[in-house]
């Protein structure tokens, strides 16, 4: 059940008869000054907080929450990793604490194999990568030092994924082997490794790749 913020919930008081009378909403803090912000007609000389606020506020009730926010997303810029906790908050409230933590885990693993930087553990809370399915976080070399991170944990069949490589990208069905899960949702977001004689493939987020062993 979606838990309600209080900032969200109408204002409630008793009057002289113990009768609780509702009062109007209050709009959140960051809501309110993205408003401010946007009233001022000229955007082209923000900051980086007032950008980031101007984009992102709405989603936080107050100015504590809105800083913390916007430093969460600063870790990212300067390729910082961020706390377990700070990857916990930014995911949001949908998501099961201990997958949560099992994720946090996996991507910290790309980053100590340098196999991802650690600014972009941000983005997979940020837009909701992989935060349900901790095995869905693999990777595959394309080159001596390029690794290739999934970010996409819906599953499909073997049989699907075949039709899919077949159509997309012509290969002979009968000729191509899938290795390990295949996750795909769209033609534009999936990570299907697969052989096709003696080539090793990755198609991921649109782009096929040529992998090594």
């Amino acid at each position: 059940m979606k838990k309600e913020n209080s900032s969200e919930k109408a204002d409630e008081k008793s009057d002289s008869g113990n009768n609780v009378v509702k009062t109007e909403k209050r709009p959140a803090y960051g809501k309110l000054l993205a408003e401010e912000l946007s009233s001022k007609g000229d955007l082209k000389n923000l900051t980086d907080y007032e950008n980031f606020t101007l984009n992102r506020g709405f989603l936080y009730n107050t100015e504590k929450d809105l800083l913390a926010g916007y430093n969460r997303s600063c870790k990212c810029n300067r390729n910082v990793l961020l706390t377990e906790d700070e990857f916990i908050i930014e995911a949001g409230e949908y998501y099961e604490s201990e997958t949560l933590k099992a994720v946090y885990a996996a991507l910290c693993n790309m980053v100590g194999q340098k196999k991802m930087l650690a600014g972009e553990v941000y983005r997979y809370a940020y837009f909701k990568w992989c935060l349900r399915n901790a095995a869905a976080i693999i990777a595959y070399k394309e080159d001596r030092d390029i690794w290739i991170v999934n970010n996409c944990d819906t599953e499909k069949t073997e049989a699907e994924a075949k039709v899919s490589v077949n159509d997309e990208w012509g290969f002979e069905a009968s000729r191509i082997k899938i290795i390990g899960t295949p996750y795909y949702d769209a033609t534009d977001y999936q990570f299907i490794r697969f052989n096709c004689g003696h080539m090793s493939w990755l198609w991921k987020n649109g782009n096929l790749y040529q992998i090594c062993e």
